[in-house]
């Protein structure tokens, strides 16, 4: 018995010693973490690194969080960020966010606000934490772009899987339901067109990128998409049903080419949309409507698009119309 309880006492002691090793680890390395982007220029500022979660898991608690990569010009601050793993299987990652939090770049500022946002990450045993799966979900998530303009849903939710062939190829999903956008301004729509959100936002993209995602996409330079397949992008606003389907290569320089094939009912309104939008440049808008009324004639259904989008170096023709250059797919 006291054979027994030497051995009890024993490992005991063992599996605190082995707790408090890699409590303490976890939060020096957060902190060298955070040293080693100071020292490349970046603001990188917290208040407090603190580690719980005693027996089972390593709690960790980032407070008062300021990041900016003057590389990139991006900037993140939030008041907290939880991460959280098991003791005994800390490869597997949960990420917690906090109900309001802010991230900026060259292209504006978005104020985030959310009822519960969190992530579940598992990485690979190695040093360089390559992502192996992933999955966020974000409940009643509100983006306010530069106080003029307002994004948001009730869920959304988005799934992210290493194509187990390659160690650089993502499958991605993505649904977002009863998503809200912005009232377009100064575009006549049919009257009840459109509701106050949208139905559902569905997404089912696979992505190659020219390196894995893992600790340097953090750290370093982001992964640049190489391939991009889309099994379908879907989204329904009212009478408003957009889809998409197909594939192109990006080159170097962020310039796509292939060809993605676009269904679209009541396109003339979405044309409206776009152009509200600065998506599609105005002077095109006339021209594009009329040359796509002549197409849609052709289907039997001057309401309905079923046409290629062909994409050339960075180029777009809709169907055998130009309509000027693609956005570039870099991430910055």
């Amino acid at each position: 018995m006291k054979r027994l309880l030497f051995v009890i006492i024993t490992a005991a002691a063992l599996y605190a010693g082995y707790w408090f090793f890699g409590a303490n680890g976890a939060t020096a390395g957060f902190e060298r973490w955070f040293e080693e982007r100071r020292s490349e220029g970046w603001v990188a500022e917290y208040t407090s690194i603190e580690t719980r979660g005693f027996p089972s898991r390593f709690d960790t608690t980032i407070n008062d969080i300021s990041l900016a990569d003057p590389d990139t010009g991006v900037a993140y601050a939030a008041p907290f960020l939880q991460i959280f793993a098991l003791s005994y299987k800390p490869q597997h990652l949960i990420a917690v966010w906090p109900n309001t939090q802010s991230i900026a770049s060259p292209f504006g500022k978005a104020a985030i606000t959310s009822s519960d946002m969190r992530a579940s990450l598992i990485v690979t045993k190695s040093a360089s934490l390559a992502l192996e799966k992933a999955n966020f979900v974000a409940e009643d998530i509100s983006a306010a772009v530069d106080a003029s303009a307002a994004y948001g849903a009730t869920r959304m939710l988005v799934a992210v899987e290493r194509v187990e062939t390659t160690t650089s190829t993502y499958h991605f999903g993505l649904e977002a339901r009863d998503v809200a956008l912005p009232q377009p301004k100064g575009v006549r729509l049919e009257a009840g067109l459109l509701p106050e959100t949208l139905e559902h936002a569905r997404g089912d993209v696979t992505v190659r990128f020219d390196k894995p995602w893992d600790v340097s996409a953090l750290q370093a330079a982001r992964p640049q998409p190489t391939r991009v397949e889309v099994k379908l992008i879907e989204a329904k606003w009212g009478q408003l049903d957009l889809r998409l389907a197909g594939a192109f290569d990006v080159d170097s320089a962020g310039r796509a080419s292939g060809e993605v094939t676009i269904k679209a009912q009541n396109w003339r309104d979405i044309l409206a949309l776009g152009v509200a939008s600065g998506a599609v440049p105005q002077q095109l808008q006339r021209p594009m409507e009329q040359g796509l009324s002549l197409l849609s004639g052709l289907s039997g259904n001057r309401n309905t698009l079923d046409l290629p989008l062909t994409l050339d170096r960075g180029q777009m023709k809709l169907g055998p119309i130009p309509i000027g250059p693609a956005p570039l797919f870099r991430l910055r």
